[in-house]
């Protein structure tokens, strides 16, 4: 009875036409196939038990309802398409709304002035005019201004002007108009003229071993007229040469908190505090660059020798000789999204016997660059920087970084070393569009405390 029950089932094609081992491929089935898959012959059905047979039919029973199952499951989805589109549909806004509310509000506004490109149309100007924010020494307190930069013969000539003032009045104004693509873009010359007054400039001596608690200030200004012109070798290459003529002038700071110089340090010791020299300069120069952006790297690199000749013209007393040689190095990965980006700088200073140089005239690089330090902290003839910063995009608009900062000054050359370096680590806020630094908010940690800077332009 259960054998005949087996083959009146395998017999029935309709049903096994249903079972399927792929959705929509019929399962090609026979009684015959069926029971050589299940170890049954038809031919002798007298040599099985009868609870081996039913246990049998039972499992084909089984198999056959799970297929039925499983075409009316497939029936069922293709009969709703609709919802569950719509479902889908349903889990994806919600999704957008959840990115959209776990946003802050300062993500929110660099998103949004990346979108209407605020940064980009502030560049940009209103007819040839351009606010100019910063631009003068560190200390001068926030700065701002406007530059006239018209577009001339096509970019073949190049004109502009600015002015700006800072809440320590500071002012800074200059000129310049030039040539900068003569020849098919290999020649440019350039004449560039400027006038710049700093109230309150730091002063705390000269040499590593200077103290904080010896702070001082004066005023400075001064007048330049450079003449430039060099030549492009390739797009990365570059040699040129400057002439110019620099006009000194120094006298008693108007910071309040602090005694000006010529109170705490004798013209015995600096005799510029009396009398300034001007000099006629001369300079020499050949740059390699292959930044992707010169104002916001992410890549690429960029390497200066600069030797400069300062011929003291008034006093005969402060004529002096400079070497200068930077090199700049950046290491992209995360498709730009992080950077690690390198400076070294190293400057080398001599005289002639009987010359010597300013205190105002020698190098501040060391002090504007170590961001633990106060603003012109140190102060020699020689020096030697290094910079290294881990930058990293937090999101459109706003990069972070980590840095540290070491170097020292030196009055001998045979002392510009890696012995008793200064140095600090801090972290800052870059907030930039592609082309270049918006603002830079820098905090430095040293042994002399905290320090912050605010800047209109790259740390390097």
């Amino acid at each position: 009875m259960g054998t005949l029950l087996i083959e009146s089932i395998l017999s029935s094609k309709s049903a096994l036409s249903n079972c399927s081992s792929e959705p929509g491929t019929p399962f090609q089935s026979s009684p015959d196939s069926w029971a050589r898959l299940l170890g049954l012959r038809t031919s002798s059905r007298s040599s099985l038990g009868r609870g081996e047979t039913g246990k049998r039919a039972l499992l084909i029973l089984a198999t056959l309802l799970s297929c039925w199952g499983g075409s009316l499951q497939l029936l069922a989805e293709d009969a709703t398409p609709s919802r569950q589109e719509e479902w889908q549909q349903r889990r994806e806004t919600k999704s957008q709304e959840v990115k959209t509310n776990e946003r802050n509000s300062v993500e929110r506004g660099a998103l949004y002035v990346q979108k209407e490109r605020l940064l980009e149309k502030l560049a940009e100007g209103w007819k040839s005019f351009h606010p100019v924010f910063g631009g003068m020494s560190t200390g001068s307190g926030f700065a701002g201004g406007v530059r006239y930069e018209p577009r001339l013969a096509n970019g073949a000539v190049y004109f502009g002007s600015s002015g700006a003032i800072s809440t320590r009045v500071y002012q800074k104004y200059d000129l310049a108009f030039g040539a900068p693509r003569l020849l098919g873009g290999k020649l440019f010359a350039n004449f560039y003229a400027r006038y710049r007054s700093s109230p309150q400039e730091d002063f705390f001596g000269v040499g590593p071993d200077s103290r904080e608690q010896d702070r001082t200030n004066f005023a400075q200004e001064d007048s330049l007229f450079d003449f430039t012109f060099g030549w492009n070798w390739t797009r990365w290459l570059t040699t040129g040469a400057r002439v110019g003529y620099l006009k000194t002038n120094i006298g008693r700071g108007t910071d309040k908190r602090f005694p000006s110089t010529g109170d705490v340090f004798s013209p015995a010791e600096f005799p510029e505090l009396i009398n300034q020299p001007n000099y006629y300069h001369t300079d020499a120069f050949v740059s390699v660059d292959y930044r992707d952006e010169p104002l916001n790297a992410h890549a690429g690199g960029f390497y200066l020798l600069n030797y400069a000749y300062y011929d003291d013209q008034k006093l005969n007393l402060y004529t002096y000789r400079r070497l200068d040689a930077e090199f700049q190095q950046y290491f992209p990965f995360l498709k730009k999204k992080r950077v690690i980006a390198f400076r070294a700088h190293v400057s080398l200073a001599d005289t002639s016997a009987g010359q010597s140089i300013p205190f105002y005239m020698m190098p501040s690089d060391a002090s504007a660059v170590l961001r633990g330090y106060r603003e012109f902290r140190f102060r020699d003839r020689n020096f030697i920087l290094m910079n290294l910063e881990y930058r990293w995009e937090a999101f459109s608009g706003l990069d972070l970084a980590i840095f540290g900062d070491a170097g020292k000054v030196a009055s001998r050359r045979s002392d510009v070393n890696f012995k008793d370096l200064e140095s600090d680590v801090g972290f800052g806020f870059r907030f930039n569009t592609i082309k270049s630094v918006f603002l830079r908010i820098d905090i430095g940690f040293s042994h002399e405390g905290t320090r912050v800077f605010f800047k209109f332009a790259p740390a390097f």
